[in-house]
């Protein structure tokens, strides 16, 4: 009898680990998946540009870029404004650009300005920019 209760002692605890493998945990509030976008400084464009030497260039703000070690990558945003990280070789910096060798094409949206809280599939919005009002004073003359 104690063997056939430690048996299914068991294949309960089994049974029980088992069952749990493959279910997807509930994702927190403000990860990837969230439906909430979260806002960005800029969403820019892929460049393609002639440098001064004539040769056709595809360029994104030095911004941008981020490094992981020896990798650097970019954060791209597809038609329905989700990111995902693109790993892509660089070249030398240009006039507050980089000169992209590899891993992008002209015309793909990247945030232009790296967010480290952005997360894989986490859909952007860009921030709405806020026109600068330059403060005047009216001066008056004793004349």
């Amino acid at each position: 009898m104690g063997k056939r209760i430690i048996v299914l002692s068991f294949l309960a605890v089994t049974l029980g680990v088992v069952s749990g493998c493959g279910k997807e945990e509930p994702k927190p509030a403000g990860s990837g998946q969230s439906e909430t976008p979260v806002s960005v400084k800029s969403i820019v464009s892929v460049e393609r540009r002639n440098d001064a030497a004539g040769t056709e260039v595809l360029l994104v703000p030095v911004g941008a870029v981020f490094q992981d070690g020896q990798l650097a990558g970019v954060h791209v945003v597809d038609k329905e404004g989700r990111v995902s990280v693109r790993w892509v070789r660089t070249g030398r910096p240009e006039n507050g650009f980089v000169v992209i060798l590899g891993g992008l094409d002209a015309g793909e949206k990247v945030v232009g300005s790296y967010e480290k809280r952005l997360e894989e599939g986490a859909q952007v919005k860009q921030q709405a920019s806020v026109p600068q009002v330059l403060e005047t004073k009216e001066v008056q003359s004793n004349e």
